[in-house]
This record gives C-alpha cells, structure tokens and sequence, in this order.
C-alpha cells in the first residue's frame, strides 16, 4: 500500500521487511519483489536549463530541489516536474494544487538539520498552506543510506507531527505516488496520452 518515494540506497531486504509496496530511487534498480520507480532530482540555474533537463530526462518521476521562487512557478505553470522539494509559500503552492505538483517533505532533511526547530517550522508552514489549497503531499524518508529507512507508521507520525491528521498523512505515503505508478504503467503500454486520458 505505502511508497517511499525518496530512497538513495536501495536495500529491497529491510523495504520488505518495512511493508514498502514500491519506492522511488535515484539509479536503476531491478526487483522482483518490490515495485521501483526511477527519480531526477532537477536543479536548475535558470528557464532554459529547467527546460533542457527536462526534456532530456527519462525519469519517472521529476523533482525540483530549487528554493528560488522564480523557478518553482515556472516549473509549476509548465508543468516540467512532478514534485517540489523545497519550502514553498503562496502563491506557489495555490498553484501546485491547481496543476497537480505535489509538495515533497523528506524525514531526513529534519533528521539531518542542524537548526530542527527552524527546520520544522518551515515544514509545518509549507504543509498549512499545502493543506488550506488541496495541495498533493507526498512524505517520504529521503534516506541517503540504509540507517535512515523509516517505517510506514513513523513515517506517518512524522505527518502528524508536521500538522496533518492520521488519515491524510498516510495518504501522504500512497495517493499521489499510485498515480505516478499509473501513469508510468500506461505509458510503457503506449496508452497515456495527457493528465486524465488514456488510450483504452
């Protein structure tokens, strides 16, 4: 049922163990047990290099990592990424939700800060407003190697913590990352077409 959509080191024993029904990494990986899905973390220095790592990528899944405003509405309005990891504030996040980008929050980030309370009140703002304009949230453990892999059910407390109800910080592990799934599935059967089309 839960993904981990921000792995760097893949270890399929202990996702298996956690009751992962797939992740997102960032190398190629082959399971027969779990489902993998490929990432591109995209920093871009201006428009034209958003652009151009875009349109090389093959990736299943795009994430912007840039924290300059500028950017991530570009990238949003474009629709070039499918995740913003980064503390967004309105009117940025108003517009994720209005195309569907979702806002990307990784345990190790506060695991790993050096000022957590700044850390996690940042979090918290950008998930607030994520909350008020239907924003698609997506927690994930960022793990960089295997002693930073969290379970399904600390990585939903880490949702609570963060200000969400129970229920919308575990969909936070599965509703957005099913719909990644899918339409990567419909693509390799050359059956997508556009956001909401699919060829039957």
């Amino acid at each position: 049922m839960f993904w981990d959509f921000w792995i760097e080191e893949f270890d399929e024993k202990i996702l298996i163990n956690l009751d992962f029904k797939g992740i997102c990494t960032f190398k190629k990986i082959e399971s027969n047990k779990i489902e993998v899905l490929i990432g591109e973390k995209i920093n871009a220095k201006n428009t034209n290099d958003l652009k151009n790592k875009v349109k090389k990528s093959t990736a299943n899944f795009l994430i912007l990592e840039n924290k300059e405003e500028k950017l991530q509405r570009i990238a949003i309005k474009t629709c070039s990424v499918d995740a913003i990891k980064a503390y967004v504030d309105y009117p940025a996040i108003k517009e994720m939700a209005e195309k569907n980008v979702a806002l990307l929050i990784c345990f190790s980030d506060f695991l790993n800060s050096k000022d957590k309370s700044r850390t996690l009140y940042l979090m918290q703002k950008s998930v607030a407003l994520a909350k008020k304009y239907k924003t698609p949230i997506i927690i994930a453990s960022g793990a960089k190697n295997k002693w930073e892999l969290r379970s399904p059910s600390e990585l939903i407390a880490f949702g609570e913590m963060l200000g969400l109800e129970k229920n919308q910080s575990k969909k936070a592990l599965y509703d957005f990352q099913n719909k990644i799934y899918e339409r990567e599935t419909l693509k390799k059967q050359n059956k997508y077409v556009q956001p909401g089309v699919k060829i039957i």
